[in-house]
């Protein structure tokens, strides 16, 4: 997805479960990741997504620094969305940290389609190796994941630069249809104008046959009245 690090927010709920496992000597596990289509900035007080679609099992993941981890996910369900909130969440359930944004857009998940989730994840403000990875085990090794990240990325490019080629077509289209009415309209007016033209045509050359037939019976009259007939 990006390898550039992601910021969460620690919530007040995930500090204190660090704060209580701390005290204990224990490590916290992040085992789940939650995806959600709201686009917002984060609250501290938060103990959820503001609109979560989808959650799936952390399949792989290391410690990369005291304060960094590095995570995969696969999401191979039907849903369809855009991803604007992830939450990472303890193996009790309790949302660790949110990330949000009122305007960024992570990705797309797409129905049918397998996308890999992977974050490098910086845990700001806690103490350090306080946070760890519950991993499934599903065979999706970190070279094999920062692959996928890559080709993950360049679907996600251009699925996104799709959107903006349907926006051009549909733009495009509708210029055709206003061109192709105006078209039309013109080739109506002209159909209207060669009809006025061929009527114009035909009274003149009504006249014309009109004033030659009564110049020859003229030149008749004429004729005979010189013969004496």
């Amino acid at each position: 997805m990006s390898s550039n690090p992601l910021v969460p927010l620690i919530l007040d709920g995930g500090l204190a479960a660090i704060q209580l496992a701390s005290r204990d000597g224990v490590q916290l596990r992040i085992t789940h990741v939650a995806l959600g289509d709201a686009g917002y900035t984060p609250d501290v007080g938060q103990t959820a997504l503001k609109h979560e679609i989808a959650r799936y099992p952390i399949a792989d993941g290391q410690s990369v620094g005291p304060r960094q981890l590095h995570l995969t996910a696969l999401a191979d369900d039907d849903k369809e969305f855009w991803i604007r909130e992830v939450a990472f969440i303890l193996e009790g359930g309790q949302p660790l940290a949110i990330w949000s944004d009122p305007q960024q857009v992570l990705a797309y998940k797409q129905a049918g389609m397998q996308l890999l989730l992977a974050y490098d994840l910086a845990l700001s403000g806690v103490p350090a190796d306080s946070v760890t990875v519950q991993s499934t085990g599903a065979g999706l090794n970190l070279a094999l994941g920062e692959e996928l990240a890559s080709l993950a990325t360049a679907q996600i490019s251009e699925q996104l630069r799709g959107v903006g080629r349907d926006d051009a077509l549909a733009e495009q289209q509708r210029a055709q249809e206003i061109a192709g009415r105006q078209i039309v309209g013109l080739l109506e007016r002209m159909g209207a104008a060669e009809q006025r033209q061929r009527a114009a045509h035909e009274d003149v050359l009504c006249a014309v046959i009109a004033n030659s037939t009564a110049v020859i019976n003229l030149q008749h009259l004429v004729a005979k009245t010189t013969l004496g007939v």
